[in-house]
């Protein structure tokens, strides 16, 4: 498995060809957090993908359906053998999320995520 990697902002990066490809356990961790920031509708070739933040995040007393989201969009993403933790540490007035997530890759890799 290999993806190109994503710099600080999220960015492709350019420059240094397959040096900058990511693989194994750091292609899937950053497959999870890209997947988690995706939103529904958002990508023209799949519209079912990601998560539907803004009906989720606009409704009140719903973190188990935040959770249940993250979670499905976490194990089906290819490499992910298990969710270790998964917690929704916030969701602000301004409806931003803050998500501790720790999952193990099927590499036998384990990651530590806050999204």
């Amino acid at each position: 498995m290999r993806v190109s990697g994503l710099d600080e902002n999220g960015d492709w990066r350019f420059g240094k060809g397959k040096a900058l490809y990511l693989t194994n356990g750091d292609c899937v961790r950053q497959n999870v957090v890209t997947r988690i920031r995706s939103f529904v509708n958002d990508w023209f070739a799949d519209m079912s993908h990601g998560v539907d933040w803004f009906n989720l995040l606009g409704k009140r007393k719903n973190e188990t359906q935040i959770l249940r989201a993250i979670e499905k969009i976490v194990l089906e993403t290819p490499g992910v053998s298990t969710i270790d933790l998964l917690r929704l540490k916030s969701v602000s007035k301004d409806r931003v999320a803050s998500i501790e997530l720790q999952f193990t890759t099927i590499y036998g890799k384990a990651f530590a995520e806050s999204v």
